[in-house]
């Protein structure tokens, strides 16, 4: 993702009232905070016009309930390659697949 040089805090977020969870919140320095959301499928993922408006839901509730002032970017995790589509472009800010993160180095 490009941030080994970033000081961040790693966890997770839940919302029982309000139906609303991410799976993993990269907090970072930068003022930063990636909202990842982890699709693990056996084929390209594709966001669907519905399914990015619940991502977007749950961006809008945690920038309220957390009353952050920091950027907060959508990243998709996913076993493949994000299909970009209509509703990907300009919404999503990064797809990490599978091989990003069994990259040898």
């Amino acid at each position: 993702m490009g941030i080994s040089g970033v000081y961040s805090e790693v966890s997770s977020w839940l919302a029982k009232d309000r139906n609303a969870q991410m799976d993993l919140l990269i907090d970072r320095r930068d003022h930063i905070i990636n909202l990842c959301e982890a699709k693990f499928t056996k084929q390209p993922f594709s966001i669907t016009k519905a399914y990015k408006t619940e991502l977007q839901r749950k961006q809008f509730i945690f920038t309220a309930e957390t009353q952050t002032r920091k950027t907060v970017l959508p990243i998709l995790v996913s076993t493949y390659k994000l299909h970009q589509n209509e509703h990907s472009l300009g919404y999503i800010h990064q797809n990490v697949t599978m091989d990003d993160l069994f990259e040898d180095t």
